[in-house]
């Protein structure tokens, strides 16, 4: 009898374990496509709280409606720009199939300009004219099938566009629940953290809302910067459609892409109507823009949090490297507390 009830204990055993495990995969795979859009408002929470209570008292001390203030900040900033741009592609996208239908008809410039370049630009501008001698068909043929790997490409990512807009919605959604329960959510995370460690939970958990306060400050000043100094260049450079052009550039700084991207096609542009000047003075502002992306970010980040600078730059390019968009916050915080951590540990065992 002991040897049975001995099995059956085991068998019972088993099968809890089993169906606990299920339980936890079924509800993964529920919760999983919402997961993103809830880090995301984490982060955002806890990166606006300030501004959010300022809202609050401007606003006679009413939660929602600095609740109402804060979501159409949230879909301006996040949601409305996808938008208008998927709305753009939409709209003028034939005459984008239509101007590579004939890209192999058009005439491509002479680029005289190759001349000046010291040293090698006469061989350079021969090459280039050799290339064109039969009007460019044999050329553009040749460019073409790329071309169309290229729109291919660029339908690709207006798809993950409207995945991304999807996931802007959830952000905002749960970010409104959080700015709604927030003093009480802080309360059970601090509690949480110190009831796993009463040495180090309370400070953990302070550290970690530094961290990702002084990396949305870095991220968002930084964008706006780029985007200030790369809309007034293409305003010099009368650049067509400025505007759009500078919406998309902040975009691409907050998302972490960079302004390069940007840069280069209004560099191209120049360089093929002709504008010599024009395209050289892009240039200079592409290297100043990379310049600042780099620096101006991991700058403002330190101040924030009080961090080494490599430590931060590290954290927020191997961040990126191994979660995209969202490692630019989970790299440097990670990083942060298991420096302080560590940091700590040693002064004690001193």
């Amino acid at each position: 009898m002991p040897v049975e009830k001995k099995t059956d204990d085991l068998l019972k055993l088993i099968l809890n374990l089993l169906l606990i495990g299920l339980l936890i995969v079924v509800t993964y795979r529920v919760i999983e496509v919402f997961l993103f859009g809830f880090f995301w408002a984490v982060m955002v929470v806890i990166a606006t709280w300030p501004l959010m209570i300022k809202i609050q008292q401007k606003l006679f001390n009413k939660r929602w409606l600095s609740l109402l203030v804060m979501a159409l900040l949230l879909a301006f900033v996040c949601v409305i720009p996808f938008i208008l741009i998927i709305s753009s592609v939409a709209q003028n996208g034939h005459y984008l199939i239509e101007w590579v239908r004939t890209l192999s008809h058009r005439e491509l410039p002479t680029f005289d300009w190759l001349m000046s370049i010291p040293m090698f630009g006469e061989e350079l501008h021969q090459k280039w004219l050799e290339l064109i001698k039969t009007d460019g068909t044999q050329l553009m043929s040749d460019i073409q099938p790329y071309i169309g790997i290229m729109i291919g490409w660029l339908l690709e990512q207006v798809t993950n566009i409207g995945v991304f807009i999807f996931h802007a919605g959830v952000m905002i959604i749960f970010s409104l629940l959080l700015f709604l329960r927030g003093e009480s959510i802080t309360k059970y995370v601090y509690v949480f953290a110190n009831r796993l460690s009463k040495q180090y939970g309370t400070t953990t958990v302070t550290l970690a809302g530094q961290s990702i306060r002084a990396v949305a400050l870095g991220v968002v000043v930084t964008a706006i910067t780029l985007a200030l100094i790369g809309g007034l260049s293409f305003l010099i450079t009368k650049m067509p459609f400025p505007g759009i052009l500078t919406l998309v550039l902040f975009i691409c700084c907050v998302a972490q892409i960079g302004p390069v991207i940007v840069m280069l096609g209004c560099i191209f542009w120049q360089f093929w109507d002709g504008h010599v000047v024009s395209g050289i003075v892009l240039i200079v502002v592409a290297i100043i823009l990379t310049t600042l992306d780099s620096v101006m970010r991991a700058y403002l980040i330190k101040k924030g949090a009080d961090l080494p600078f490599l430590l931060i730059l590290f954290g927020v390019i191997g961040g990126i490297l191994a979660f995209g968009i969202m490692g630019l916050f989970i790299g440097p915080v990670v990083l942060a507390l298991s420096y302080k951590i560590i940091q700590t540990w040693v002064n004690e065992q001193a």
